[in-house]
């Protein structure tokens, strides 16, 4: 009989030693993902007093001198059948310094010039 008890607390005792394992290594994964994670937000980030201060017209090449290279860019073209023509445009977009994850700024340009802005 204190064979099997024996058996049994070496058992409880693996199956112990494994979970608690096992949360450390989650623990410590998902730390490394939320370090992970405020890194891409801090990175290519304005303030919002740099991203105020933008106005349109403004070359997209003098914000891209003034900020750094963008977290994200898109290229776009749009079809306009009223007037027989074709108008192609592109958007960057910054993170916010101080933000939260998700918070960035949308710059958007026709044809090399900013024509909005937008805060998300």
């Amino acid at each position: 009989m204190k064979t099997v008890l024996k058996v049994a607390l070496g058992i409880l005792l693996a199956a112990t030693v494994l979970i608690v394992g096992c949360v450390a290594l989650i623990g410590a994964g998902a730390d490394q993902v939320a370090d992970d994670l405020e890194k891409q937000q801090r990175a290519n980030s304005i303030t919002l007093e740099q991203y105020r201060g933008v106005k349109a017209g403004t070359p997209q090449s003098e914000i891209e001198k003034r900020f750094g290279e963008p977290a994200d860019a898109q290229e776009f073209e749009a079809e306009i059948p009223e007037l027989d023509t074709k108008s192609s445009g592109s958007c960057i977009y910054y993170n916010r310094r101080g933000g939260d994850l998700g918070d960035i700024f949308q710059f958007c340009f026709d044809d090399g010039r900013l024509t909005s802005k937008n805060a998300y």
